[in-house]
């Protein structure tokens, strides 16, 4: 599947636009063994503010195998910078899905972002798990902002009766040697779900 995007945004109180287009490649094989999965995108971005003008790109590649009902993804998303003064920004984006479950990105800093992740996901009947691990870097160091940290990030649900599901998750964010302005940070969710139909 390949799509072809454009979201044109403006601030109408401060005058601020941002324009964003890109295209994305997605798809799956099946083999003897299971699936691959693959998707590719790139965007390019103007932001605008006042007589002051800033481009970044952005870039994802990721790859994923199911197997027997486990998946084992690898990827990069790369939020791009304008020569350390400008990050790509995603103001519409479901931020806390992306770039670790610590939200401690959920601003591209003006340095850019590259997320270089690895997770492992399966179940077993109406429980389900996911391990995830991201590696944080800047896309454009400069002094003090390079190497943004590490991330553990794991969950597990469980479905009972039906229509009820309990949750857990946890994130655990250290901050790089060179990550100034992020701490080490540690989240514990829990939850409990009734559907009906």
């Amino acid at each position: 599947t390949v799509a072809a995007y454009a979201y044109l945004l403006e601030d109408d109180d401060a005058g601020d636009e941002l324009d964003t287009v890109g295209v994305s490649f997605r798809g799956s094989a099946k083999r003897d063994f299971g699936v691959i999965n693959y998707a590719l995108e790139y965007a390019t971005q103007e932001h605008s503010a006042g007589v002051a003008s800033n481009d970044a790109d952005y870039l994802l590649a990721e790859g994923a195998l199911e197997i027997r009902g486990y998946t084992l993804t690898l990827g990069q998303e790369r939020l791009g910078s304008d020569g350390g003064v400008y990050g790509f920004s995603t103001p519409l984006a479901t931020l806390h899905k992306f770039n670790g479950w610590a939200d401690q990105f959920l601003a591209t800093p003006d340095q850019g972002l590259v997320d270089s992740y690895v997770s492992l996901g399966g179940g077993f009947r109406t429980t389900k798990w996911t391990v995830a691990w991201h590696d944080f870097e800047a896309d454009d160091a400069t002094p003090g902002l390079d190497d943004l940290g590490r991330e553990l990030d794991v969950a597990a649900t469980h479905t009972f009766a039906g229509k009820y599901t309990v949750g857990l998750k946890y994130a655990a964010y250290s901050a790089g040697d060179d990550a100034a302005g992020y701490g080490d940070t540690n989240k514990f969710w829990a939850w409990f779900t009734v559907g009906f139909q």
